[in-house]
């Protein structure tokens, strides 16, 4: 499998694991001895995936973060979780000969419940165990069918979250699920579920959500919210690699009990407390001390927002123009176009994702002396303004290090402005584009904008050794020149 860095945000995963099925079952004289019938709630958070091999120790810590949240007075959130162990614990172990426990739960098993604030440790497994992993195909259309009826009944609300949550792919079409995008589970190969899978279950099941929170690396991609923007109103979304932080759990509830009646005012809320000063302010866990405790040293950038899914399509839009503007004039113009390309800023190392407005300022500029210059900078004005009126928030840790005066030190960039949303790019000649094209022409997005056309005619590709790219494993050129400033 690729280097997914998933979320490592199952951190909170497992924190709603802990949370049993909510239906009481005290008996009601005035209801002829039968279970009181599920209360409706403001908001049900349905949080859906898995540990993926790495990531399950660092949901535990974050069941009793949760419940914290969900006591509160006049809490209007309630929360119900499927979500599946890791099969084994050997991706956690410091000692290879040294077994590592969870606290909440065992390896390799299935756990569905509602989340409340009587689950502990002692009582987890015998109130919230389901099944074993290897009988439970999260990537499956059915079971996720099946969870969304059973959320929804367990725990009716005026408005549903979706939270798919573990390691994210984007629209990968190199991944063997073509393009899967988020959690996936190691108890069966690997396999992830699919951004259509997603898309086919709540239409089926006909469930329409107030937002999804993709809480996962890399799902800031417009072939990714295109493809779910009829299903919900709102899409939380990472274009960058993400790290584990429980605020984006226990932010969003906080935000909706402050503001049950305003959707835009919750995710406006859940932006502040997401990057909040503090302890696992969002920003601040991409950033490392050197030994002295001085100097911030960046290890990786870091992105999050939260998009308006109906003013996506003005996005498109501009996309589509781009299209055409860069297929219809690529044979006459292809050394300058080639050099946008180059100079594109790329989310990761290894995979095609790209900045969608870096990538037509780059263009235009090197458009600037052709006939060509007025159609790419009102493209560029156009696209701007569509891209900033889609958004609620965005956070850009975007950093550079630099040397001055011999110190390491991390600098804003002067673009992040542009840093938001990501593309993808591929040449002809990629194999992974002539094997799987089929797949990206089907997308939702291509059927929109036209991307492919483009794809079918470009024939330079971005790569990390050539592009601005980010990724945690290289101090890359870009990021670490030896600058006097």
């Amino acid at each position: 499998m690729k280097k997914f860095f998933g979320f490592f945000l199952a951190v909170l995963g497992l924190a709603m694991c802990a949370m049993t099925t909510s239906c009481s079952s005290d008996d009601n004289d005035d209801n002829g001895g039968k279970p009181e019938p599920a209360k409706m709630a403001k908001y049900t958070i349905m949080f859906y995936g898995c540990g993926g091999a790495n990531v399950d120790s660092q949901l535990d810590f974050a069941i009793k973060e949760v419940q914290k949240q969900l006591g509160v007075a006049n809490n209007q959130v309630r929360f119900v979780v499927m979500y599946s162990t890791s099969a084994s614990d050997k991706a956690h172990r410091v000692d290879p000969n040294t077994p590592v426990r969870l606290h909440y739960g065992d390896w390799a098993t299935t756990y569905r419940y509602e989340l409340t604030t009587d689950i502990t440790e002692d009582n987890y497994n015998a109130r919230c165990k389901y099944k074993a992993a290897s009988e439970v195909e999260l990537y499956r259309v059915e079971t996720i069918k099946e969870f969304l009826t059973w959320a929804k009944q367990t725990a009716p609300a005026e408005n549903y979250i979706l939270m798919p949550v573990n390691h994210g792919g984007g629209f990968d079409l190199d991944h063997e699920g073509l393009t899967r995008a988020i959690a996936y589970d190691d108890n069966h190969g690997g396999k992830g579920v699919a951004t259509k899978a997603f898309a086919q279950a709540l239409e089926e099941t006909g469930t329409y959500l107030k937002a999804i929170y993709w809480y996962g690396c890399l799902m800031g991609q417009l072939e990714v919210m295109t493809e779910m923007a009829p299903y919900c109103d709102y899409q939380f979304a990472s274009s960058h690699v993400a790290l584990v932080n429980p605020r984006h759990v226990t932010a969003i509830i906080q935000a909706i009990n402050e503001n049950p009646d305003d959707f835009d005012k919750v995710a406006e809320r859940q932006g502040e407390l997401l990057d909040a000063p503090g302890d696992y302010c969002f920003s601040q866990n991409f950033l490392n001390y050197e030994d002295d405790k001085t100097h911030e040293v960046h290890d990786e950038n870091c992105d999050f927002a939260c998009w308006r899914s109906d003013k996506l399509a003005a996005i498109n839009a501009q996309v589509k123009k781009l299209a055409t503007l860069l297929k219809n004039n690529y044979a006459d113009n292809k050394v300058d176009i080639n050099a946008a390309i180059q100079a594109t800023y790329i989310y990761d190392g290894e995979l095609a994702y790209a900045d969608l407005v870096d990538l037509a300022v780059h263009v235009a500029s090197e458009l600037e002396e052709s006939d060509l210059a007025a159609e790419a900078n009102q493209i560029v004005a156009d696209l701007e303004a569509a891209v900033k009126d889609a958004y609620i928030y965005r956070i850009s840790g975007l950093h550079r290090k630099q040397v001055t005066d011999g110190k390491v030190i991390n600098t804003i960039w002067p673009e992040k402005d542009y840093y938001s949303v990501g593309i993808s790019i591929y040449t002809k000649y990629n194999k992974i584009y002539q094997d799987y094209q089929n797949v990206y022409k089907a997308s939702a997005f291509d059927a929109a904008t036209g991307w492919s056309a483009w794809l079918d005619v470009n024939e330079q590709d971005v790569e990390m050794g050539v592009n601005p790219s980010n990724d945690n494993f290289w101090d890359v050129f870009w990021m670490t020149d030896d600058l006097e400033y």
